[in-house]
C-alpha cells in the first residue's frame, strides 16, 4: 500500500472518532417551594402560583398575563402564528426562587454539554424569558440566535403542570432526539423539573400541545471567561486524542508532514452587516468559544504539541488565458479574516491573496501545473453549520453588491515523521514561499 493511500485510510479512521454529543435532557426532583412562580399581569397586579399544584384557573390567568411570543428571523423579531403560537413574559414581569447554578443541573450542563476541559470553565446562567403553550400551541423547527460572542447554548426548564404533547424535538447533523417533557415532569407520581440544555445551533422544535398548559423558563448559557481551556481528559477527548497521537507516532502516516483540516461542526457569532459596511473580522478569538467536538479537536491537537490556526475557507473562481490551463476553475482559499465592505475588481482570489487577508490557495488534487509539496488532509469536511455571509462591491460592466459565503475551519500543522511538532502554521509556511499546497479529499 502506498503511503498516500495509507494516510488517506488513517485520516478516514480518525474522522470516525469525532462524535457529536446529544442534547442534555431529563428531570430533576425538587421540593415543592422550588416550583413557585411570581408574576405580574397586564394591569401590573402581582400574583404567585406553585406550578406543581396549579389549578387550571391559575394557569389560565398566567396565560392571560402573557403577550404573543415572537421569534427571530435574521435581525428582526417576527410574530407569525403559523410558525410559532405561544405566550411569553419578559423580565422583570416574573421571578422564580430556583437557581440552577448551584444544583446538580448546573454541574450536569458543565459535564455533559461542555465536557472535558470545558467542564472546568465557569458558566453564567442568564434568566431570559417565560413561555406558556396552551392547547394547540407549538413552535416549528428553529435555531436560537446567539446574544453575544460568549453565548454557547440554552437551558429550557419545563414545569410540572398537567399537560400532554409539547415534546421537544432536536436535530443536528442528521441525528434526531426527542424529549417527552410532559412525561418527564412526573417521576413515580412526584413532580419534577424537566430540563433540556443544548447548543444554540442545534435545531429544535416544540411539538403541538394536545391538552393543558406547558410552562417553560429559558436561560441563555454563556462562557464566563475569555481563556482557551487547558487540555484535560474526557471520554471523547481520550478516544480522538489517543488515535491522533498513535498516528503521529507512526512514520508511515504523513511521512513528509502537511496539514489536517477540520470543518467546524457548530455555528459561531461573527459580526455581519447586510449593508456594504467595512467589516474585516479575524477569527482567532473564536478559539475561546469553540463548542462540542470542535473544542475537543482543538484541545487534542494542542495537547499533542501541534500548531493550530482557525481559517475562513472561500471557494474562488480563477480565469486563465494561458495555454494548457482550463479557462475557468475553482480553488479553495484559506484566509485569516472574513471579507466585508471591500471592493472586488479582479475577483475574490486576487483580493484574498492581499496581505490583510493572508489567503493561501489550496490547489485541486491532481493539478499538475503546480509543484505540490504539502497537502491539507480534510478529516471532517467543511459544513454549512459554520457558514459566514458577507457583502462586497463587485465590479464587472457596472458595480453591484454581491454576497460571499465562506466556512470556518481549523488547520493543524503536522511536521515530518520524527519531528511532528516542528511544523509551522499554514500562513507562516506560505510566507516562506517554498512550496504550494493542495487540499486532498476536501469534499
Amino acid at each position: 500500500m502506498s503511503t498516500d493511500q495509507y494516510t488517506e485510510d488513517a485520516v478516514s479512521a480518525l474522522s470516525s472518532t469525532i462524535i457529536d454529543k446529544a442534547p442534555y435532557f431529563g428531570s430533576l426532583p425538587l421540593p415543592a417551594p422550588a416550583f413557585e412562580l411570581f408574576f405580574k399581569d397586564k394591569n401590573g397586579q402581582a400574583h404567585s402560583v406553585n406550578l406543581a399544584s396549579a389549578a387550571t384557573e391559575q394557569l389560565s390567568a398566567l396565560a392571560e398575563a402573557c403577550s404573543v411570543a415572537p421569534f427571530g428571523r435574521g435581525a428582526e423579531s417576527v410574530v407569525d402564528d403559523t410558525y410559532r403560537k405561544a405566550g411569553k413574559l419578559d423580565l422583570p414581569n416574573f421571578a422564580i426562587p430556583f437557581q440552577p447554578e448551584g444544583t446538580a443541573l448546573g454541574a450536569g450542563i458543565r459535564e455533559c454539554v461542555l465536557g472535558g476541559a470545558e467542564s472546568k470553565r465557569p458558566v453564567r446562567f442568564e434568566l431570559y424569558k417565560l413561555n406558556v403553550y396552551g392547547e394547540g400551541d407549538f413552535f416549528k423547527a428553529h435555531k436560537d440566535t446567539p446574544r453575544g460572542g460568549a453565548m454557547f447554548g440554552s437551558l429550557v426548564l419545563v414545569y410540572p403542570t398537567v399537560h400532554s404533547g409539547g415534546a421537544l424535538a432536536f436535530r443536528h447533523r442528521g441525528q434526531e432526539w426527542t424529549f417527552d417533557s410532559a412525561s418527564a415532569v412526573y417521576q413515580d407520581g412526584s413532580p419534577a423539573l424537566g430540563y433540556a440544555a443544548f447548543y444554540s445551533d442545534v435545531e429544535h422544535e416544540v411539538l403541538p400541545v394536545t391538552s393543558g398548559y406547558r410552562v417553560t423558563i429559558t436561560y441563555n448559557l454563556y462562557f464566563d471567561d475569555a481563556k482557551v481551556a487547558q487540555p484535560a481528559s474526557g471520554p471523547f477527548v481520550s478516544d480522538f486524542a489517543n488515535r491522533l497521537q498513535n498516528l503521529l507516532d507512526d512514520p508511515h502516516f504523513m511521512p513528509q508532514g502537511g496539514y489536517l483540516g477540520f470543518g467546524l461542526r457548530h455555528a459561531y457569532p461573527i459580526e455581519f452587516s447586510e449593508e456594504f459596511t467595512f467589516v474585516r473580522n479575524g477569527v482567532q478569538h473564536i478559539a475561546s468559544v469553540l463548542k462540542g467536538s470542535d473544542a475537543a479537536v482543538l484541545r487534542a491537537a494542542q495537547a499533542a504539541g501541534l500548531s493550530t490556526r482557525l481559517h475562513v475557507a472561500y471557494d474562488c473562481k480563477i480565469y486563465n488565458s494561458g495555454r494548457g490551463y482550463p479557462r475557468e476553475r475553482t480553488v479553495t482559499v484559506l484566509a485569516r479574516k472574513v471579507v466585508g465592505g471591500d471592493y472586488v475588481e479582479g475577483g475574490m482570489w486576487e483580493l484574498l491573496k492581499e496581505e490583510q487577508y493572508g489567503g493561501v490557495t489550496l490547489w485541486p488534487k491532481g493539478d499538475d501545473k503546480c509543484r505540490v509539496e504539502r497537502t491539507v488532509h480534510w478529516v471532517t469536511p467543511r459544513t454549512g453549520a459554520s457558514r459566514v455571509k458577507s457583502v462586497v462591491m463587485a465590479y464587472g460592466n457596472e458595480a453591484s453588491l454581491d454576497y460571499k459565503y465562506s466556512e470556518l475551519c481549523l488547520l493543524v500543522a503536522v511536521g515530518k515523521a520524527g519531528a511532528r511538532t516542528a511544523k509551522k502554521n499554514l500562513v507562516q509556511d506560505e510566507k516562506d514561499r517554498k512550496y504550494h499546497v493542495y487540499g486532498a479529499d476536501s469534499y
